[in-house]
């Protein structure tokens, strides 16, 4: 008996511990997070992307996740202006950032503070289909009896699904950071900003 509650006495004392674990001890802090970060401004000196061409390879559309800055925004040297960016994750030289890039030219490599895994269904549900009426049902069953015999004509190319992306925004530490939430099918990327005035 005196085990049993020495052992609940112990996990009831761990769980309590884990519950209070952040970025040390008690609250995040984010100005330590801030002045942590690397400085990247060497990873992209020419401010070209060279895997451009062979991220848009096969896709119709961009497979960057566009992002809107309503507000100018600073990460340590690199300074975003109000406006709309393509935003692209990347692992260079042990370093995990995102880049942003505005008329094909890489305005800034900011480094990512935390990566999550999250799960896609719960972050982008399914939206719901639509229900066909049933006088609209021998039409599509007809339509696809003509189709048939044409299939391999009609054939064409099927290009690739961008991910799916979100991005979130939220003020810290009363107005004075920006933390960035950038959504990448089943990864979270957090990246910090300081407002700049």
């Amino acid at each position: 008996m005196k085990k049993l509650i020495l052992y609940l006495i112990l996990l009831l004392f761990m769980l309590n511990s884990s519950a209070n674990w952040s970025y040390g001890f008690g609250k995040v802090n984010y100005e330590l997070i801030y002045e942590d970060m690397p400085i990247l401004d060497f990873i992209y000196e020419s401010r070209v992307d060279p895997e451009e061409s062979e991220d848009y390879d096969g896709y119709v559309v961009s497979p960057y996740v566009l992002v809107r800055l309503p507000v100018c925004l600073r990460n340590k040297k690199i300074v975003l202006n109000p406006g709309y960016y393509l935003a692209k994750p990347e692992k260079k030289d042990g370093h995990r950032f995102v880049i942003f890039k505005q008329k094909g030219i890489v305005k800034g490599a900011v480094p990512v503070y935390k990566k999550y895994r999250v799960n896609p269904l719960e972050v982008f549900p399914e939206p719901q289909k639509p229900k066909r009426k049933w006088y609209v049902k021998p039409f599509v069953m007809l339509g696809n009896i003509i189709k048939w015999p044409f299939k391999k004509l009609l054939k064409r190319r099927n290009p690739k699904k961008p991910p799916r992306a979100k991005a979130e925004f939220e003020f810290i530490e009363e107005g004075n950071y920006y933390d960035m939430g950038l959504y990448i099918e089943d990864s979270l990327y957090k990246m910090l900003f300081k407002l700049e005035n």
